[in-house]
């Protein structure tokens, strides 16, 4: 690595880390003050609601960052490249005989790599902080081990799994509600119990929730397990229809779990690949497996997507014809604008149609070529 490289590096990362506490620190006064209220209804100490600020600030951050990572590489690359020439430092590499893709090279790498790093960390951090991301900040001051539940519906056998409150370190429900479809509604449209606790699956035992002091009647107690008629899958499990379920219980066969109950939809947002592909697979996601797949495909391609605003807008200013160097970053954000925007439309479009192709892939064949182009221009062009 030549010393041309190391200082495009190091002006690149150090604008990029300016950047990044700059707009995360705007988001967070703006943040304090509109939520300021919030904040003081919680009963805790001074010195716990400072404490509890900063933290609530250091998760939510990561998930602001998540959101407008793109904008932020491409902010600070062009704004490193504008600062070079500004200060002529561009056309002095120039006349040395650099050429413009050999000066853009470093700040790709760089790009690449903070892409890289923030990858690890948001498959890493964010899917353990996903119930703190759910809570209001007058819970997270309080940070109470009983929560709200967030009511979730499975798409294959049509129940709505609710309840009273969850609690975390236990994953027990509080006086669960289990909403019943019109296929398993023959003793009622809701199941209701004191507790349940979630278990995974085991042996003949499919993964559900086992509810204790389940309000069953003599008859359904007794009688067979309830089956879903469209699906042919056995949803509640009764005592007399599964030797492992004891009198007083019933066992209700679902994916959602503790964290689908405690993090909402934040789970679809940041939990990890991994889990996105198993809930995209997942029969009880059936309904939004789509989108499901196009998170997955969009996460798989993060690093390149992270890159692509990059090579859309910077070679702007290393092309541009004009002195104004105000232009030639205008067009190179509008056309990496474009670009982001077009990510949007076509996960809408994609969710829509029911095609996640469109929703992963529309963008890059659009997009790819043309940064291609450019970046070839790059160089192709005479120092």
């Amino acid at each position: 690595m030549k010393i041309v490289d190391v200082y495009i590096f190091r002006k690149f990362f150090l604008i990029f880390f300016l950047t990044c506490v700059t707009l995360v620190g705007l988001y967070v006064v703006f943040d304090v003050f509109t939520k300021f209220d919030e904040f003081w209804k919680a009963e805790a100490s001074l010195f716990r609601l400072i404490t509890a600020v900063a933290e609530y600030y250091f998760i939510n951050s990561f998930a602001v960052i998540d959101m407008i990572f793109p904008f932020l590489t491409l902010l600070a690359a062009v704004a490193a490249l504008a600062m070079m020439a500004r200060q002529n430092e561009i056309i002095a590499l120039l006349a040395t005989g650099v050429s413009p893709g050999r000066i853009i090279l470093p700040i790709l790498l760089g790009a690449l790599g903070v892409s890289l790093a923030f990858t690890t960390v948001r498959e890493a951090f964010l899917p353990r902080r996903l119930a703190e991301l759910n809570l209001s900040p007058k819970e997270f001051v309080e940070r109470s081990d009983v929560i709200d539940v967030v009511s979730a519906f499975d798409g294959w056998s049509g129940i709505t799994v609710d309840g009273e409150a969850l609690v975390r370190s236990e994953g027990i429900v509080r006086e669960p509600r289990i909403l019943l479809g019109r296929n398993l509604n023959q003793y009622g449209n809701r199941l209701v119990a004191k507790s349940a606790v979630y278990l995974e699956a085991e042996g003949e035992r499919p993964a559900g929730w086992l509810l204790s002091d389940a309000e069953l009647a003599d008859e359904a107690s007794a009688g067979p397990s309830w089956v879903e008629e469209t699906t042919g899958r056995t949803v509640v499990y009764t005592p007399g229809g599964a030797d492992w379920v004891k009198p007083g219980q019933a066992f209700v066969a679902t994916s959602i779990d503790a964290k689908c109950l405690a993090a909402g939809d934040s789970w679809r947002s940041y939990d990890s690949t991994s889990a996105l592909v198993a809930a995209a697979s997942d029969p009880t996601f059936a309904r939004d497996a789509v989108e499901l797949t196009i998170r997955a495909h969009s996460r798989v391609l993060r690093p390149l997507a992270d890159l692509l605003p990059l090579c859309l807008g910077a070679p702007f200013i290393l092309l541009r014809s004009e002195q104004n160097i105000f232009s030639a970053l205008g067009r190179g954000c509008g056309l990496a604008g474009a670009y982001m925007a077009a990510q949007f439309v076509a996960a809408y479009f994609g969710e829509k149609l029911g095609s996640s192709s469109i929703g992963v892939w529309a963008p890059f064949f659009i997009f790819v070529p043309l940064a291609a182009c450019m970046l070839g221009e790059l160089t192709k062009k005479e120092v």
